[in-house]
Formats: C-alpha cells, sequence, structure tokens
C-alpha cells in the first residue's frame, strides 16, 4: 500500500495516474494536450539531472544467460496468441504492413524505437524504479503498480485490448529490467514483441499507421 504522502507521491500520482488521463479524455483538444509535452519533457530531463548519479553511474551490464531463452519462450506465446486473435478478428490485416509496404514497415520500427520504446523504458522501468520505490511496502505492490500505470499510459487508445496488453508487458519489462538492471535489454525485449505486433496486422490498435 501507498504511504502517507511520502517523498514524491505527488509527482507520482500527477505524471503516472493523472497526466495519462488527461490524455485520454477527447473533449480536451489536441493542441492543448500537446502544449503539454515540452513542460512534461523539461521535468523529466530536470528530475533526471538531479538524480543523475544514481540514474546514470557506470554499471557492468552483463547479460543474463537466460535472456534469450526466456525472451523466446515469451515471444512465442505472443505469436501464438497474436496470430490466433488476428486470424478470427481480422485475417485480412496478417503481416499487411510488411508484405504491402515494407520500406515503411522498416521506418516504423526505427521510429518506434528510438521515439516510443527507449522513452517509456526511462520513465515507466529507469525512473519509476529509482523514484517511486519507496512509495511501497511490498515488491508485489511495487511490481503490480508499475504494470497498471504502464497499461494507464496507453489509455489514449481507448482499447481494451491495448490495456490488457500493455498491463502484461508492464509485468514483464519490469521483471526483465529488476533483473538486468539494464535499459538496453529491457528495451530490446519490447522492441521485439512491440515490432512483432505491428508486423503481424496489430499496428493501428497500437498507434501505428498501418
Amino acid at each position: 500500500m501507498i504511504k502517507t504522502l511520502p517523498k514524491n507521491s505527488i509527482e507520482f500520482i500527477l505524471f503516472f495516474i493523472l497526466y495519462p488521463i488527461f490524455l485520454a479524455i477527447s473533449s480536451i483538444p489536441l493542441n492543448y494536450k500537446l502544449y503539454t509535452v515540452p513542460f512534461v519533457f523539461t521535468y523529466v530531463v530536470y528530475v533526471s539531472y538531479l538524480d543523475r548519479k544514481a540514474l546514470f553511474f557506470k554499471r557492468n551490464f552483463i547479460k543474463p544467460p537466460y535472456f534469450w531463452k526466456t525472451t523466446g519462450f515469451r515471444l512465442l506465446i505472443v505469436i501464438i496468441s497474436s496470430l490466433t486473435y488476428m486470424f478470427f478478428t481480422n485475417k485480412d490485416l496478417l503481416f499487411i504492413s510488411i508484405l504491402t509496404q515494407p520500406i515503411l514497415w522498416i521506418k516504423m520500427i526505427f521510429v518506434y524505437t528510438l521515439f516510443s520504446v527507449i522513452p517509456q523504458e526511462y520513465i515507466y522501468r529507469a525512473l519509476y524504479f529509482h523514484r517511486y520505490k519507496d512509495l511501497f511496502k511490498s515488491s508485489g505492490t511495487f511490481f503490480l503498480v508499475n504494470a497498471l500505470v504502464f497499461s494507464l499510459g496507453h489509455l489514449m487508445f481507448k482499447s481494451s485490448l491495448v490495456l490488457i496488453i500493455t498491463f502484461i508487458g508492464g509485468f514483464l519489462f519490469a521483471y526483465t529490467y529488476q533483473k538486468t538492471k539494464s535499459i538496453f535489454w529491457v528495451s530490446v525485449e519490447h522492441v521485439i514483441y512491440g515490432g512483432w505486433l505491428f508486423t503481424v496486422g496489430m499496428g493501428k490498435m497500437l498507434g501505428f499507421p498501418i
């Protein structure tokens, strides 16, 4: 459970709960939402600078021996479940991006990695693990809330399936980050799953152009 207004609690509620809800409200004009982005970005840079010694000190990033084995097993489950879903709900979209617009597919994987995956993993894993761990009494609650707020961060897509997928993904990425302490490896895992979902035909649901 969250303690009574400990350090960073207001920051946590504002940026991980209220801000995603604000972005998801359809009645608020898009330009108003865009106006907030520079302020949020500046604040993230600011707190990152304040905590730079803890966030950016040199670590010996060692790939866990089980990383590829674990990620491969998880990917197999993602492949089977996503193929089954697409086959029974929208078979015409199966692999449409890579079959019809392979150049766009390559560009979107690059854009997705650079401007979506890495920022998300920095905010939801590196910053979250560093700044908010003291808000929770148990590691189980800490991981559960990480998955919940990661899912909430995708509320703007207005899709129950996206919320479920990102909730599960939040758990997996939090576990990987806990084991590796590496934004690199958790980002690799994130790109693999997200890239596959885009490839299999679920791109529009996740904000891709196709």
